[in-house]
């Protein structure tokens, strides 16, 4: 049995990005003035040990959404909640979940939705494109300056509306062009809505220690099918051991 267990626990660490020891984040608010005054874009620099960088999908991530400040990585993020807080400029304790823990749903957390991730993921390749309510093309405007803050500023809305925050979240309406761009994709805001389960590698970057302080967005590696087949090939040995070891006992 301790040997299923040390598999099953294996299996987890392969497919699971809950807790990693002490990692830690430090968020920054108009540092690049890409921030409205609720939110919009943040700057999330890794640090810890582990360090957060380590388990970051930084491949998924751009020139014009990453970066380094003080010799660590940071990216660009936005914020899960609307109603929770955080302190500019101090490293807090955080851990990776497909939930975002402090919001609606406690105590096991409110997963992130499929709208949400694919927004974020286009965001975060600097290739996230708007529609207007015409339907032309209306591209994120990554460039430093005020057409930054007003796409940061549109793209936060529009994931409060998709994560129902706070409860009752009004849609932002077609003038929101990235709001339309999600509906486009997915038919209708129902289908937005729906859980995520980890798809684009989207997770919640759960940010706290001690207390509950925010969720953030952050990408990590999505599991390879040979994770996936070493996985499975594990839990068939560990089975095979648990029937040789009850038929020894029985005969």
């Amino acid at each position: 049995m301790k040997t299923t267990i040390a598999l099953v626990s294996l299996v987890g660490m392969l497919f699971s990005t809950a807790a990693y020891g002490q990692m830690k984040v430090t968020l920054y608010q108009d540092v690049f003035n890409y921030s409205e005054p609720l939110a919009g874009e943040l700057m999330a620099v890794a640090g810890g040990t582990p360090n957060l960088a380590s388990v970051i999908n930084q491949s998924a991530y751009s020139t014009n959404t990453s970066g380094t400040l003080g010799g660590q990585y940071s990216f660009q993020t936005f914020c899960i909640e609307a109603n929770e807080a955080f302190a500019t400029g101090t490293p807090y304790n955080v851990s990776i979940s497909p939930n975002a823990m402090y919001g609606n749903q406690p105590p096991l957390g409110d997963p992130v939705s499929i709208g949400t991730a694919w927004l974020y993921s286009q965001f975060a390749a600097g290739t996230l494109t708007g529609l207007t309510a015409g339907n032309v093309a209306a591209p994120y405007d990554y460039t430093y300056g005020a057409g930054r803050v007003a796409s940061a500023t549109d793209l936060q809305q529009t994931i409060w509306w998709l994560e129902d925050e706070p409860v009752g979240a009004v849609d932002p309406g077609n003038s929101n062009v990235f709001r339309n761009a999600v509906l486009a994709e997915f038919g209708s805001a129902a289908n937005a809505e729906a859980n995520a389960n980890g798809a684009y590698g989207v997770e919640a970057l759960n940010v706290g220690g001690p207390g509950a302080i925010q969720d953030q967005l952050v990408i990590v590696p999505e599991p390879t099918a040979a994770a996936l087949l070493i996985a499975g090939s594990m839990l068939m040995l560990a089975a095979r051991r648990i029937s040789s070891s009850r038929k020894v006992s029985e005969g």
